[in-house]
């Protein structure tokens, strides 16, 4: 494969992997409200042939697909981290199946045109340095009507921003603000509109968008609970953390 801008991550996120991703992880969707909003995305989606998690991480949306309904007869996940894969290995043996896990980055995909039904790609366009790249091979690799399920970071996380406004201004008086940050690596933010044109750029039609979830640092389980709760039932105003989109590829090209 060719060397691609983000290949030269590769040592920090083989350093995050061994420090911060080294045992798997199962999110209780009480408390997780990406991982309840996004598997339940994805199991909308399912059955499918044939499955990718394009920067699947430690593997916890691998982990959950038998809960979600029939596993494909192919499922496949990609992370730049040999570290963060034998997580997820780790995590897909307790769940009772064996992928094919594949360390690569995202912006050069090992695979041919078309070959998967469902690719989902959460979390990782706002770590890449050619984000354009990386949706181009979301797209090459999608079979015609199959489906994408891409999330990442709003800009306009206007609650959570409230929420911690008082804090994070504390924090930079005291010249404190991120200094929990323990690597240093791209990340970007979104809005709906920019998404939506990066995605219409490779051919794709989006199908479905939406923002969710807002958080505040430091809050004990009982209150995650209460803004879950409360999320659930706001209508999407596009202020949430998370900006959610479905995508299809409606043509060959």
């Amino acid at each position: 494969m060719p060397e691609t801008s983000s290949d030269s991550l590769r040592d920090v996120y083989e350093r995050r992997g061994e420090t911060q991703y080294a045992e798997p992880v199962a999110p209780d969707r009480t408390l997780d409200r990406r991982f309840d909003v996004l598997t339940s995305t994805i199991q909308g989606l399912l059955p499918v042939g044939s499955y990718l998690d394009a920067g699947c991480g430690d593997g916890r949306y691998l982990a959950a697909l038998p809960e979600l309904g029939p596993l494909p007869a192919r499922i496949v996940g990609v992370d730049i981290a040999e570290s963060i894969l034998g997580t997820a290995r780790k995590a897909t043996a307790i769940a009772g199946f064996e992928p094919e896990l594949v360390r690569a980055n995202l912006e050069s995909l090992p695979f041919g045109g078309e070959e998967f039904d469902l690719v989902v790609a959460i979390q990782v366009l706002e770590h890449l340095l050619d984000p354009a790249a990386g949706v181009r091979e979301l797209a090459r690799v999608l079979r015609q009507n199959g489906s994408l399920v891409l999330s990442t970071d709003n800009r306009r996380m206007l609650i959570t921003k409230t929420l911690n406004a008082p804090r994070w201004a504390l924090a930079r008086a005291f010249g404190k603000r991120n200094a929990r940050v323990a690597f240093d690596f791209p990340h970007s933010a979104y809005s709906r509109a920019e998404l939506i044109d990066l995605l219409a750029a490779v051919g794709l039609e989006v199908t479905h968008v939406r923002t969710f979830r807002f958080s505040m640092v430091g809050a004990p389980p009982g209150l995650l609970r209460t803004f879950h709760r409360i999320d659930s039932h706001l209508p999407d105003v596009g202020i949430g953390d998370v900006l959610l989109v479905v995508a299809r590829r409606t043509s060959g090209d």
